[in-house]
């Protein structure tokens, strides 16, 4: 897997977490996320699980649904994902 997959993986799954616990932290339901956010309620329920990655655009109406500043979620996210691990990800290639 390539250094841009794995980070892209890394966040989604990041974001993914980050999601789900704010929706239990605000005793949210599914339904409830759905109706706040005009999403689908199992497209949520997909993202929770991992099965699906959010699109931008569907990560900012679940932040906002959640009552986060899209910006916080994704500074979440990557607070999730630790440092030692973005060392790694963000390295440059050594020459050859």
């Amino acid at each position: 897997m390539s250094k841009k997959a794995a980070l892209s993986t890394e966040l989604c799954e990041a974001l993914r977490i980050v999601l789900c616990e704010a929706r239990k932290e605000a005793g949210l339901s599914l339904g409830e996320v759905a109706a706040l956010s005009g999403l689908n309620r199992q497209a949520i329920t997909f993202i929770e699980r991992g099965e699906r990655r959010p699109t931008a655009d569907t990560f900012v109406h679940l932040a906002i649904a959640l009552g986060l500043r899209p910006s916080e979620a994704w500074a979440r996210a990557e607070a999730v994902i630790s440092a030692k691990r973005w060392k790694k990800l963000l390295a440059k290639p050594k020459a050859g």
